[in-house]
């Protein structure tokens, strides 16, 4: 389990969505380093808030452009199902193990949504910033 390197392999070329990935990236850093410095039950609830917060905004922002040419983006569907994939499997646990107080955080769930969220970038919203970049959207 390491946080996440923000860097320019995870950028797809569009100013406000790659902006928006690195907010969402340092909040879940964030979350993984509370989580290696035993503070996640401290942290959590503000780091989930964070987390839902910034992540319903950035996939409205997504889904704005991906509406804008419907015709034309052959994923739509495909993306919008990863968007409910991370708020049914990520942040719904998250807020289950803030409401338990028994509950454990593992790794395996850190894991998941780091590699959920790296996948994510580098797969389907890699492909969606080329299809924006091929329509002048920067």
């Amino acid at each position: 389990m390491h946080p996440i390197d923000w860097n320019q392999s995870l950028h797809i070329g569009v100013a406000d969505i790659d902006a928006q990935h690195g907010a969402l990236t340092d909040t879940i850093n964030r979350l993984l380093l509370a989580y290696m410095h035993g503070q996640e039950k401290t942290l959590l609830a503000s780091i989930i808030n964070d987390l839902h917060d910034y992540a319903q905004q950035h996939f409205a922002t997504e889904e704005a452009l991906m509406r804008r040419f419907e015709d034309e983006y052959g994923e739509l569907t495909l993306h919008l199902q990863q968007h409910t994939l991370f708020f049914s499997r990520v942040v719904d646990f998250l807020l289950e193990y803030v409401g338990n107080p028994q509950g454990e955080l593992t790794p395996e769930v850190l894991d998941f949504l780091t590699d959920w969220w790296k996948n994510h970038v580098t797969g389907i919203d890699a492909r969606f910033g080329k299809f924006l970049n091929q329509h002048g959207i920067q």
